[in-house]
C-alpha cells in the first residue's frame, strides 16, 4: 500500500514538474501571437492599392465611407454604439455583429446603407478599376470556399 502511494506521489510530482516547465513556453506563445488587428492591412492596401486611385477618387471614397459610418451609427442605439466602441478599443471585433441584437428594421437599414455605399464607391471607379475589383472579389470568394 505504501509502495503504491509512493508511485502515485512520484507520478504526481513528475506531472507537476513537466507542467511547470512547459508553462513559460505556453505563456510566451500566447503573448507572441499577433492580434488580429495587427495583421490587418491598413486601409488602402490590398486590392484597393492596386487600383491606382487618383487623389480625387481617394478623397471621394473617404467622404463616402465617413458618410456611411455616420449613417450606420444613426441607426444604432446608444447601447449598441457602446458595444462597438468597446470592441474597437479591445481589438476584438469577432462576434460584435451578433452581440448588437439588431432589430429587423435596423438590419434592413444597415443593408440599405451598405448597398448604397457600394453603389456610390463603384460610381467613383473607372470601368477598368471596376473590373479589377470584380476579379478580386471573385478570387476572394473562391479562397473562402465560394462565399
Amino acid at each position: 500500500m505504501l509502495n503504491n502511494f509512493k508511485k502515485i506521489a512520484a507520478i504526481a510530482c513528475v506531472t507537476v514538474a513537466v507542467g511547470a516547465a512547459s508553462l513559460p513556453s505556453l505563456v510566451s506563445a500566447q503573448t507572441s501571437m499577433p492580434n488580429r488587428m495587427e495583421n490587418r492591412k491598413p486601409r488602402g492596401e490590398g486590392a484597393w492599392k492596386n487600383l491606382n486611385l487618383t487623389e480625387a477618387q481617394k478623397t471621394q471614397m473617404k467622404s463616402i465611407r465617413e458618410s456611411a459610418k455616420t449613417r450606420r451609427e444613426a441607426v444604432l442605439t446608444a447601447e449598441q454604439r457602446a458595444v462597438i466602441a468597446q470592441a474597437r478599443q479591445s481589438g476584438d471585433r469577432k462576434g460584435v455583429k451578433n452581440s448588437l441584437n439588431l432589430t429587423e428594421a435596423q438590419k434592413q437599414q444597415m443593408k440599405a446603407i451598405m448597398q448604397d455605399t457600394k453603389t456610390q464607391i463603384e460610381n467613383v471607379l473607372t470601368p477598368e478599376q471596376k473590373q479589377q475589383i470584380a476579379k478580386f472579389r471573385e478570387e476572394r470568394g473562391s479562397r473562402r470556399g465560394g462565399m
